[in-house]
């Protein structure tokens, strides 16, 4: 399919993500630790910003360690390189230096000053004279196209956002920087939660994303707005100026959440809510999802979510005209399970009979049920009910 998009002379490499440490022995073959990436090119005359690795200096390898093998009173480490012109016609640059007369790359006021600071030094007495390169001042190792040195996103990541297909900022920083400059136009068309949008908007970049589901366009909202990623409005006015973003084609009306995929609209009201979605889809136990109190969620801590166990409330979401009295007493049995005094329901409107069971709930064994409508949401009318 790329072959057919981008034409297969535009192949340029195939690229070995090390995504994790292979556990799994229970099959007959090879456990998958790596992610492949395809890199094309969009024709002959395209971008490329070689991206380097840094050196080690606690660990080199002992190539490096051979090439820098000497070292100043400090420890800095360095290697002698050649100050001779590869230019034999240079008139300007002939000189006699340290009883050495040849082409220089340098002027004679430019060596003089630094062999004066030591930077140019002769490696024996009588030996002609050569510069000090030094370790910590080089770009860095040329990187191939096997990539172990950025780890997968563990559970205790803060940019963990519980999306299942979620790849590390620092993965798409790698090839955004490599494959573009600033203010160029960066393109996700399977954008998931965002992560190519971050980088791209971190390194100075425009650009668009586009997914097919509603629930990963407001995962995308919700990370370029948060202060601790890009603090990024989403404004129609700071967009056309270039300071903000607008998120289209999403199923704003009752309408059309109405017949979008059951999962979907739990995901969607449950983020819309401002809570956190299952992991799984199914055998959640009558909850859709969780809503932690401001100040005590996984990503403001920092802290795992078990760690967090008496600190949510349940979220159970049904995609109907009116939820009635047996949706609300599901409901109720998932919290007495859970061990939870507070929870949220969302539907599209509610039976007589589910508003009274609310109300039993509260008088015989106080717990709270917040019943919420998809009005309410659509609206963001629902702050004084959280409390």
């Amino acid at each position: 399919m790329l072959d057919q998009i981008f034409g297969e002379n535009n192949f340029q490499s195939e690229i070995i993500w090390k995504r994790a440490t292979a556990k799994s022995l229970a099959f007959k073959g090879y456990p998958n630790n790596h992610d492949t990436i395809f890199y094309y090119s969009g024709g002959k005359d395209f971008t490329w910003n070689r991206p380097f690795l840094e050196y080690d200096l606690d660990n080199l390898d002992e190539k490096t360690e051979g090439k820098y093998c000497h070292k100043d009173p400090d420890g800095r480490r360095y290697t002698l390189g050649d100050l001779t012109n590869p230019n034999p016609n240079r008139p300007n640059l002939t000189y006699e230096f340290l009883s050495h007369k040849k082409v220089w790359r340098w002027t004679k006021e430019r060596m003089q000053e630094a062999y004066e600071i030591g930077l140019v030094v002769q490696p024996s007495p009588g030996a002609v004279p050569r510069v000090k390169r030094y370790l910590d001042e080089q770009e860095g190792k040329s990187l191939d196209d096997v990539w172990t040195d950025i780890p997968p996103i563990n559970s205790q990541a803060q940019e963990r956002l519980g999306y299942p297909t979620q790849k590390p900022v620092a993965l798409l920083d790698r090839i955004v920087r490599a494959s573009s400059n600033e203010n160029d136009i960066v393109l996700d068309a399977f954008c998931g939660c965002g992560t190519a949008l971050v980088a791209a908007q971190l390194l100075k970049r425009q650009w668009v994303g586009i997914d097919i589901s509603p629930t990963a366009c407001r995962v995308m909202a919700k990370r370029l707005k948060d202060k601790r990623v890009c603090a990024l409005p989403e404004d129609e006015d700071l967009w056309a100026i270039g300071r903000g973003f607008i998120v289209r084609d999403l199923p704003w009306t009752e309408e059309k959440l109405r017949i979008i995929p059951p999962f979907e609209f739990e995901n969607w009201a449950v983020i819309a809510l401002g809570g956190r979605k299952n992991k799984t889809q199914v055998g959640d136990k009558g909850i859709d999802g969780r809503i932690y109190p401001v100040g005590v969620s996984p990503r403001e801590t920092g802290a795992d979510e078990l760690a967090l166990e008496e600190s949510w409330y349940p979220i159970q979401v049904k995609q109907k005209d009116k939820a009635g009295r047996p949706d609300i007493d599901a409901f109720e049995t998932a919290m007495r399970r859970a061990a939870r005094t507070k929870g949220f329901f969302v539907s599209f409107d509610y039976s007589e009979e589910a508003e009274r069971e609310v109300t039993r709930f509260w008088k015989e064994e106080q717990r709270t049920i917040i019943l919420l409508t998809v009005k309410e949401l659509l609206d963001g009318n629902f702050a004084h009910k959280l409390v």
